[in-house]
């Protein structure tokens, strides 16, 4: 399956708290603050719909 296209991310939270994302390496909040995550914010939505469709 095919990664979502890379998209403009708009940083809202600290530098330390950045990293890659674990599918695509954009940078996503992966660190310390709530609702840190591995995966950046397109990569949860699209693991959440292939979660749903099975």
């Amino acid at each position: 399956m095919a990664t979502p296209a890379p998209r403009p991310v708009v940083v809202t939270w600290s530098p330390s708290q950045t990293g890659p994302c674990a599918k695509c390496g954009q940078p996503c909040a992966k660190y310390g603050s709530p609702g840190a995550s591995p995966l950046c914010v397109p990569c949860q939505q699209a693991r959440q719909e292939r979660l749903a469709r099975t």
